[in-house]
This record gives C-alpha cells, sequence and structure tokens, in this order.
C-alpha cells in the first residue's frame, strides 16, 4: 500500500461518522452489514449515498436484494453494530429484535430511523462500489442520539451532552 493510502486511511480513521446497519432479504436469506458511509445524496428524488468494500457475502446480497432497509443507529446499538462488522458474529437473533416487513426486508423497530430504499445507480472506484440508493419509506423508531465511530471505537454524544450541561 502507498503512503497517499496509509495518509487517506488515517485521516479518515480521526473523521468521525454515522454508524448505520443496511439489511436485505434474498432468497429468503436474511442480510446485514454495519456501514460508516452513509450521506444524505438528495432531496428530488429523495436519495442517500453509501460505499460497499466489496461485493460479496452481505454486501453483494445487497446489490442484489429488490431493496433494503438502512437503519441510522443509536447509541445503545454499540453490540450490534460489532456483531454486523464481524464476520460469525451472532446476526438476526431473537433478542436483536428485528421483524421482517412486508416487504421482505429485516426491520430493527428501535432504530432511531430507517429508511426502505432501492439503488438507483452505482459505480465503482478501485475495489469498492458507490452506491445511490433512493430511498421509498421512512420509519421513525425510539427517539435516541445516534451512534458515531471514530478511530475504531463508538462515541456517545449524550455523556458529552450530559457533562456539559452539569458545568
Amino acid at each position: 500500500m502507498s503512503q497517499l493510502s496509509d495518509e487517506f486511511r488515517a485521516a479518515f480513521r480521526h473523521h468521525p461518522a454515522g454508524v448505520a446497519l443496511i439489511t436485505a432479504t434474498v432468497d429468503e436469506i436474511p442480510y446485514g452489514l454495519t456501514i460508516s458511509s452513509l450521506a444524505s445524496l438528495s432531496i428530488d428524488p429523495v436519495a442517500v449515498s453509501f460505499s460497499l468494500a466489496k461485493e460479496s457475502g452481505a454486501a453483494g446480497a445487497v446489490l442484489a436484494a429488490p431493496s433494503f432497509i438502512i437503519h441510522m443507529l443509536g447509541e445503545k446499538h454499540e453490540a450490534l453494530a460489532n456483531n454486523f462488522a464481524r464476520p460469525g458474529a451472532p446476526r438476526f437473533t431473537p433478542d436483536q429484535n428485528f421483524h421482517l416487513l412486508p416487504t421482505g426486508e429485516p426491520y430493527l423497530a428501535d432504530a432511531p430511523v430507517a429508511f426502505r430504499s432501492t439503488i438507483h445507480s452505482s459505480v465503482s472506484v478501485g475495489g469498492s462500489r458507490l452506491i445511490a440508493a433512493e430511498v421509498h419509506d421512512i420509519f421513525r423508531g425510539e427517539e435516541q442520539q445516534h451512534l458515531l465511530h471514530q478511530n475504531r471505537e463508538y462515541l456517545k454524544l449524550s455523556g458529552l451532552f450530559a457533562a456539559v450541561h452539569q458545568d
């Protein structure tokens, strides 16, 4: 790997990002993966963007699915985010609180916000794929502070807000 690549990776490692979980069903099998690249893209049509580092496994299922759910995770979802980021970790267990929507996607009802989406377009860049996803439905869940990720750790802003208000 080049020095430029190493410096680029280090720069983004220190850039905080929201944590999201994408779930889809393909051939009646649920898939999911954790991402930190979600961004708003367009208001008309309503669309978001995200990147996938590979096109196999859960990422490949998202690319093949007729639709998928993008869950913006809350602070209480740190363990869930870890499970869906690590191969072989428990996924879609009864205690994780997923249920299937009538359209077939696994839905985490206690996520602060979730978008039912389809792929609008995509482009390959190096070994990754940038996805533009059109949002068809927005689901509101439990009101809570969103989970952030920075430098391989999760950040919880609610503790910072509480400390600021106590001073």
